[in-house]
């Protein structure tokens, strides 16, 4: 079943038209990570591939969450469309989620969804199934409000802001100040995303309480690299037993030792445990009880951050398993961009070599198709900048090397040369010394067209 449509749209800000990417039935059930991304207000945003503005496009939509029994229908009233077309267009998406849905788990409430007449009014169905009451979104639209009086003035009205909204701002009121940067900047609002992350760093320097986040990242950070620092000094010398020992040196300090599991969670394995164990019952009085909360603390620390990968991995493997069983791939890929990373990349690349492995040909083929896609579709993505690297680093010969620097490299200014040794300082990093001296080696060359066309 198709979960998104192609239609025909028009730029507001520069009036080109365009073909764009809408969802219409977002379920759940087959896409976990909708629900995040639909909530977030992710959903339905489309970038004018010829100016980048990003749009808000107006869609009948229906959400479907089974464990929660929850099926929600809604028609923007701004489409101004008759309420028999209303009824006609509903029945159909409603037909389609019935349809995805095996025989076994269609349930009463199916035939019975919940009517939503505004986008927010559909959010808070969602939120009451999710247990989150009024009174804490109420709280959350209050920091809301707050948060965007201080984008409505001036740098020099936010020091009489935090005094007036002191009550507000918390630690809650933080992290929703980057997530919401977040997803400003997805979206294509670069300058609502540049406003909040200044706000933030304006907070963390001007607030009692972002003063003792700061003070408590900085701590962190200490630790983390007093830890490093002790482990790099074992060297070739890092034996189980050199190891055991680092540990036991950190038994009482649980700062230290989270550290130290973050860096070295595979070192942590089973026999390690069987060792700290044979250690613990041999160990007597207060010794015993220290080991004893060692190991208790190393347990939980290694069990949360398996948790933590895993919830990762799946999610990876939730976007990529949505993509692969949709009919129009292109179109699954683009609304979930913020979801393509390392992690799904990762997870792709072994989905493909186990298909190989298993002589799935037709299982490979597709995955490949996707990999293939999603590389295209990240580089038309890229910025300009990136896609000149990316062009440049691509040519086939030296002379069509120069023909792009030739063609292209005087749109920017010295900036370009900048991200350009950045670029070649991660391929250096990356141990692909020769791409990052071969990108260098075009350095003068495109400094002299920047040059002039700065």
């Amino acid at each position: 079943m198709s979960q998104v449509v192609r239609t025909s749209l028009t730029c507001p800000r520069c009036g080109q038209s365009f073909q764009g990417v809408v969802e219409q039935i977002i379920n759940v059930d087959d896409d976990p990570q909708a629900k995040t991304r639909f909530l977030s207000g992710q959903v339905n945003q489309v970038q004018c591939p010829n100016c980048g503005f990003t749009m808000a496009v107006g869609t009948p939509l229906v959400y479907h969450d089974g464990a929660r029994e929850l099926f929600i229908t809604y028609v923007p009233m701004e489409l101004n469309i008759p309420q028999q077309e209303r009824e006609r267009v509903v029945g159909d998406l409603s037909r389609r989620l019935m349809d995805s849905i095996p025989q076994e788990k269609r349930k009463g409430y199916l035939f019975q969804p919940k009517q939503a007449l505004t986008l927010p009014g559909m959010i808070d169905m969602i939120l009451d199934a999710e247990g989150i009451t009024q009174e804490m979104r109420d709280a959350q639209r209050e920091k809301m409000r707050v948060m965007e009086m201080f984008l409505q003035v001036g740098e020099d009205q936010w020091p009489r802001l935090v005094e007036e909204n002191a009550d507000m701002i918390d630690l809650e009121f933080f992290q929703m100040t980057l997530v919401t940067a977040e997803n400003a900047a997805q979206s294509g609002k670069d300058e609502m995303a540049e406003g909040l992350i200044l706000l933030y760093n304006f907070l963390v320097q001007n607030t009692e309480i972002g003063q003792q986040a700061l003070q408590q990242a900085q701590v962190q950070e200490e630790v983390i690299r007093e830890v490093a620092e002790d482990v790099q000094r074992l060297g070739e010398n890092l034996t189980r037993e050199a190891f055991m020992d680092l540990v036991l040196s950190y038994a009482g300090d649980t700062d230290r030792v989270q550290a130290l599991v973050g860096l070295m969670r595979p070192a942590f394995d089973y026999n390690f445990f069987q060792e700290l164990s044979a250690k613990m019952a041999a160990a007597e009085g207060e010794e015993r009880e220290l080991l004893v909360d060692l190991r208790q603390d190393l347990l939980e620390m290694t069990t949360a951050l398996d948790q933590q990968t895993q919830v990762v991995l799946q999610r990876a493997a939730d976007t990529l398993r949505f993509i692969v069983n949709s009919e129009d791939i292109d179109a699954a890929i683009r609304p979930r961009l913020d979801q393509i990373d390392d992690t799904f990349l990762a997870v792709l690349q072994a989905n493909i070599r186990n298909a190989e492995e298993h002589q799935d040909l037709q299982l490979g083929a597709r995955l490949k198709q996707v990999l293939d896609k999603v590389l295209e579709i990240l580089r038309d993505a890229a910025p300009p900048q990136i896609r000149f690297i990316n062009e440049l680093m691509s040519a086939p010969t030296e002379a069509d090397a120069y023909a792009v620097i030739q063609a292209q490299a005087g749109q920017y200014g010295p900036e370009l040369l900048e991200l350009m040794e950045a670029v070649a300082q991660d391929l250096d990093e990356s141990e692909r010394s020769d791409e990052a001296a071969r990108l260098r080696g075009y350095t003068a060359a495109v400094a002299s067209y920047v040059s002039a066309g700065a």
